[in-house]
């Protein structure tokens, strides 16, 4: 095998040019169910993604962000997995020892939540009704018949995961690791038990982390179904009523969307800079329903503007009063309970909420005290799992104290330790880490990790330990109660941790800590953590202050975030518009009859309400008629697709017909190598030598364009920059190679010249293999498929690969910028611009290429001259012309365009309608360069608004910014005409 093309002399081949016998591919065209089938099992049987915990290459580990035990494959899931395949596939292609760690999530609520839905609807009972073992016994039969469906939808999806060392976080392992850290964390004093206020969701009957909570903007009146009433709720109303004040007949007025919770009020509050009240200084208020007074306070907290500018104080369901009493030491009473009745309400103690609300309101109606009730714009915080509105309610709950960890997590950024991409989330961090808002980690379900804290009392004593059982727990707390621990009465805490507690030890929880085993030792700490920005701060942040303090090191040095999934007009998917696309049947297609009966069915199930259901079948009416469904991508369509967009913008569009144009670039890449084939085939034996000095002008042009391509596939995936790559990758192979170069290299296979066909099979093979590794990591199966079947030589003279054990290395730049040529590229670009303008001037005065016309080239440029010469056969192959005249007098009709000062195009038009067919085309052009005047000053007018460039998403400038350069430039070319 000779040695790689840089170290080629001119004259050092051999005569003896043997063709490798390679096998054909199966089909005609492109079929992505032919190509991906079986093709994963195969892999995952060889073994091919598993980490060597005993090899001495240099390692490049990352854990799988663990889905819900309960998910399915969506377009996050997808986007997310793909980028960090792509970065593995491309690691393992360079030499490293690669561990990619799966796992999925128990996801105590999602699932909790599904299997009593599934309880319900198969055996018509809850969760109480056979009590807290057998409960769990059934999550458990529930996770192994149905918990593995995304692991199968991520082999689908070809993520090459070890998935040898597979992790479930309610495994004994996981367990046993979950628990070790609560009580390292309790005896280190980080971990503690207050009441404080929390989120509580009614319907589920448990607290719930703030990433579970949707805040729900309102702009008005607006009716809302709520879990367990009735009829619709109405919010978007601001309610203002009066306090008499207790030592004269003045009173204030206050303002409030939630005027149930003025049952438990223990204070007013007014902006100290509000001079309209400053003569409350130091008044008390009579509260209408308990008797008694309560102080008229000052706080800069309070909004000037809001309602009248005075508010009522609840600390105990309001977060903002909650913190507000602390300073002003006010009473916290509360009057919800923990299943949405009212409390200490007096005559309205038992009644729901908002059934409550109405008689308060009509109370305080009839007490003169109601003075207006009016629209008005709100945030309403509903629970993301129920559907519920999220009350805010004193609850005794264990804690994590962060203010220390929180130092370290901002030290490790600020001195680079631990590096956030894009860069604009470390302000998103430092607002995060500098909260010094300690983070409650019970949750009040059944599954999950039950917290390993035992209540140990002695009569009225107690004191509260962490330890792994009871005895050792008794043993501990006897040292606190000066008891013998036999003396001790126990009971475990029944709550469990919050599912993000155990995700955020995930990273070395997974690889086996707290055992210090090889694994751990070859792999820890990670190199990156793959991950969306909405949880940067409820997942990443814990996972960094956790390995902090538990393993003193960080669990990552790099974090790359990716966007939010949206649909192709820039919505966020989201099952109440309606517009989730489910990346199966983006893989395999379906009608749009399929798409409603899996609606429908989803409803069934109790996944979707009716009005979901409506809006996604009006979604798919809209979107996917014209198709008849989503027609099948194939997996490698779809991944290719979802790195095209930008992934560091804070949303990521996905359109389903530029996925349907990938898999046709698929096909491409499929007829372009049984082009080769097919042209190899011609071609006879020769016994003379083939050199670098025997490639055509239009080879080296290719091999310097792909020596780009290779630059920038490399250094645009180092930077995580996948859209430039894919770009790049489309533009090379579709644009450069398929329509140009392939076109450019059949005059010579069809010539006399032997020499020039061996060249350009040379060529040919090379591009093909060099293009389609760097391709691989996104187009897995295809490549997979294809780059085996590449037709080759014994021995290349452009480049060296062996088919048995190279061809899926990814090429290095070093071993092409030999052929980078700027002079050559330069020259064969104008040729190329030649060629298309004359496409041009035939699709605008409707110049078929059946009819075949005379091409005029008239040029001063003598180097574009020579070159249009020495390629003239090419050119008039490109261009489908008869033939190619180079500065001849014109004596037919012809129509004309300037390339350049120097250049200019005619093409002959033939018949006695020639008049006609210019008046026509200049109409046609002239009705096209308005269209696209009127368009650009828009756009540009739109661009330059400081409001547009406020209120617009990212994603949304930067499209319009592409249209913007599009459209100029297609101006630009019209108006050469």
């Amino acid at each position: 095998m000779l040695k790689s093309c840089q170290y080629f002399n001119k004259r050092s081949i051999s005569k003896t040019v043997k063709i490798v016998a390679k096998d054909t591919l199966p089909a005609a065209a492109y079929n992505p169910d032919i190509v991906e089938k079986k093709v994963y099992d195969e892999w995952e049987r060889r073994g091919l993604f598993k980490a060597d915990n005993k090899n001495d290459k240099r390692t490049f580990s990352i854990v799988l962000p663990p889905p819900n035990v309960t998910g399915k494959l969506h377009l996050g899931h997808a986007l997310s997995n793909t980028i960090q395949d792509v970065i593995i596939r491309r690691k393992r292609s360079q030499g490293f020892n690669v561990l990619w760690l799966p796992g999925t999530d128990h996801a105590g609520i999602a699932t909790q939540g599904v299997v009593e839905k599934y309880l319900k609807t198969n055996k018509n009972i809850n969760r109480h009704d056979i009590g807290r073992e057998k409960f769990i016994d059934e999550v458990w039969k529930w996770k192994e018949q149905h918990g593995n469906i995304i692991c199968q939808q991520l082999r689908t999806l070809g993520c090459s995961l070890d998935w040898s060392r597979e992790v479930f976080t309610m495994n004994e392992r996981h367990t046993n690791a979950v628990n070790t850290a609560f009580i390292r964390l309790f005896q280190k004093g980080l971990i503690y038990r207050k009441k404080a206020l929390v989120n509580w969701c009614n319907a589920l009957k448990s607290t719930l982390s703030d990433i579970e909570v949707d805040n729900i903007s309102i702009n008005g009146p607006t009716d809302i179904n709520i879990p367990n009433y009735d009829g619709p709720v109405k919010f978007g109303l601001i309610y203002n009523f009066s306090y008499k004040l207790n030592d004269s007949n003045d009173e204030v007025v206050v303002s409030t969307t939630m005027p149930e919770t003025m049952l438990g009020d223990t204070a007013i509050a007014i902006n100290p800079k509000d001079e309209r009240y400053s003569h409350l200084k130091g008044k008390r208020a009579v509260h209408p329903f308990r008797k008694t007074t309560i102080p008229i306070i000052f706080d800069d907290f309070v909004d000037l503007k809001f309602g009248t500018g005075v508010v009522k104080i609840t600390p105990a369901h309001s977060k903002v009063d909650y913190e507000i009493s602390k300073h002003h030491n006010l009473e916290m009473l509360q009057v919800i309970d923990e299943n949405g009745r009212i409390q200490n309400g007096g005559e309205f103690s038992g009644m729901k909420k908002y059934e409550g609300r109405e008689k308060i309101v009509k109370a305080l109606q009839d007490l003169g005290l109601m003075k207006s009730i009016n629209p008005h714009q709100m945030t309403l915080p509903i629970c993301s799992r129920s559907g519920d509105v999220i009350e805010y309610l004193p609850k005794e709950q264990w804690f994590l104290s962060c203010s220390k960890l929180n130092k370290r997590a901002i030290e490790v950024v600020k001195d680079k330790k631990l590096s956030i991409e894009p860069e604009k989330y470390v302000k998103n961090w430092l607002n995060w880490t500098e909260d010094d808002k300690d983070w409650c980690i019970s949750r009040q379900l059944w599954w999950g990790h039950q917290i390993p804290a035992y209540k140990c009392s002695l009569d009225e004593d107690l004191v509260w330990i962490a330890a792994n059982n009871s005895e050792t727990a008794k043993i501990e707390a006897s040292k606190y109660l000066r008891v013998l621990p036999e003396e001790i009465t126990v009971s475990r805490d029944q709550d469990v941790l919050d599912t993000w507690f155990s995700s955020g030890i995930y990273p070395f929880a997974a690889l086996g800590w707290p055992e210090n085993n090889i694994d751990l030792h070859k792999f820890y700490p990670l190199d990156l953590m793959v991950t969306g920005h909405d949880i940067l701060g409820f997942w990443v942040h814990r996972m960094v202050i956790l390995a902090l303090e538990l393993t003193k090191q960080l669990p990552f040095n790099n974090v790359l975030l990716h966007g939010v999934i949206c649909d192709s007009k820039g919505a966020k998917m989201s099952k109440s518009k309606g517009n989730i696309i489910d990346p199966i049947d983006v893989i395999n297609g379906i009608s749009m009859e399929g798409l409603k009966e899996k609606v429908e069915n989803m409803q069934k199930d109790g996944l979707l309400t009716k009005d979901e259901v409506k809006r996604s079948i009006s979604y798919h009416r809209t979107n996917f008629s014209h198709t008849n469904g989503i027609p099948e991508c194939g997996v490698d369509a779809l991944r290719f697709t979802l790195l095209t967009q930008d992934i560091k913008s804070n949303f990521i569009s996905f359109d389903v017909n530029q996925c349907h144009a990938n898999k046709l670039f698929c096909n491409k890449i499929w007829q372009s190598i049984k082009y080769l084939a097919l042209s190899m085939e011609k071609l006879k034996l020769i016994d003379d030598e083939i050199t670098k000095d025997d490639l055509t002008s239009f080879d080296k042009w290719i091999l310097s364009k792909l020596s780009d391509m290779v630059d920038v596939v490399n250094n645009s995936i180092d930077d995580n920059n996948f859209h430039i790559a894919t770009k790049c990758l489309k533009t090379l192979i579709y644009n450069q190679f398929c329509d140009v170069y392939l076109e450019s290299t059949k005059p010579g296979f069809d010539g006399d010249n032997k020499k020039i066909g061996y060249a350009h099979a040379h060529t040919l093979s090379a591009v093909l293999n060099t293009s389609l590794r760097c391709l691989s990591p996104f187009m897995i199966y295809l490549t997979h498929e294809v780059i085996p079947k590449i037709p080759n030589f014994e021995t290349n003279i452009i480049y060296n690969f062996d088919h048995e054990d190279d061809y899926f290395k990814f090429p290095k730049y070093e071993d092409f910028q030999i052929w980078k040529d700027i002079q050559i590229e330069n020259r064969i670009d104008r040729v190329i611009d030649a060629v298309t303008l004359t496409r041009e001037i035939k699709g605008l005065y409707n110049i078929t290429n059946k009819l075949k016309p005379t091409l005029h080239i008239n040029t001063t440029d003598k180097t574009l001259l020579d070159d249009i010469k020495n390629n003239i056969d090419i050119v008039q192959h490109l261009s489908k012309t008869s033939e190619v005249r180079i500065n001849e007098e014109i004596k037919n009709n012809v129509v004309t365009s300037h390339m350049d000062a120097n250049t200019e195009i005619c093409v002959e038009i033939a018949g006695d309608k020639v008049e006609e067919i210019i008046s026509a085309a200049k109409d046609k052009l002239n009705k096209r360069i308005k269209k696209l005047e009127d368009s650009l000053s828009k756009l540009e007018m739109k661009l330059s608004s400081s409001h547009y460039i406020k209120s617009v998403p990212e994603y949304k400038i930067n499209t319009d910014k592409q249209k913007l350069t599009l459209q100029r430039d297609e101006l630009r070319r019209l108006q050469r005409f």
